[in-house]
């Protein structure tokens, strides 16, 4: 009788081993799946989309409206930027910066059209804002922006004169005049602006390759200027002196007779 339970027990102990191990090799067998899965990966080259700034507060001015989208066109937001300028131009229709700055935005957004029509919306205000402020150095200055994106650039070389003579000490004034002779291709005088920039900001980079293509500019008007005056001095030839003279010592003609 001893015997036989010692014969059941260790036959239950057999098959509890048995069990336990299916169970641990189920369990290693799904690790190993586990690991082997690949890990969930994310796009290296999605770039977050830029969360739109939260709702002005009720009341907020048109300034308001202008910083906000001057700094949603600063951060690539362009559509906002549209928005706010527009707000801000509903708001104060004589806002010479807000219209400004909406034909900038409108022009990142491909609404030439609008933006034409904003700018020279612009320029009328910074005329009315020019003649109530003879000395307001920045209406002028930025009248010859608006005058540049329209394409008028003697315009915008008088508006820039006007804002140096206000602001001495403003090299981007001078920048901006310079730049502006370049494109009407008065190279003297642009060299002139630039350089007068450098001396106010001597690491203004832009200024100085603005003033290293001004300079090539006019090195190459010079040259131009050159050959045309040896073109205009050049002796006559041979041939040409010989046509003037046979056409000097060519017998008139003979006058026919009158008709009857």
């Amino acid at each position: 009788m001893r015997s036989a339970y010692v014969a059941l027990a260790l036959a239950c102990l057999v098959l509890a081993l048995g069990a336990s191990c299916a169970a641990g090799d189920a369990g290693n067998t799904n690790s190993q799946s586990n690991a082997a899965a690949p890990a969930p990966t994310t796009s290296a080259d999605a770039s977050p989309t830029p969360a739109s700034e939260p709702a002005l507060p009720p009341g907020s001015d048109a300034r308001a409206y202008l910083e906000r989208g001057i700094d949603a066109y600063k951060k690539n937001r362009d559509q906002e930027a549209v928005a706010a300028f527009e707000e801000a131009v509903r708001m104060e229709p004589d806002f010479a910066e807000a219209h400004y700055r909406l034909g900038l935005a409108y022009s990142a957004v491909g609404r030439n059209d609008e933006a034409e029509k904003s700018f020279e919306t612009a320029v009328k205000a910074y005329k009315k804002m020019s003649d109530e402020e003879s000395e307001n150095a920045e209406a002028q200055f930025y009248l010859g922006l608006t005058h540049v994106k329209l394409g008028k650039y003697e315009d915008a070389v008088k508006a820039f004169k006007l804002a140096v003579k206000q602001a001495p000490e403003d090299s981007d004034k001078y920048y901006e005049l310079g730049l502006a002779h370049s494109k009407l291709a008065q190279y003297d005088e642009a060299v002139r602006a630039l350089e007068k920039a450098i001396d106010i900001d001597p690491d203004f980079f832009r200024a100085a390759e603005a003033l290293t293509r001004a300079r090539e500019g006019l090195d190459r008007r010079k040259a131009f200027l050159k050959d045309l005056e040896k073109m205009r001095q050049k002796p006559k030839t041979k041939s040409n002196t010989n046509a003037n003279t046979n056409a000097s010592s060519a017998p008139a003609p003979t006058p026919r007779p009158s008709a009857p």
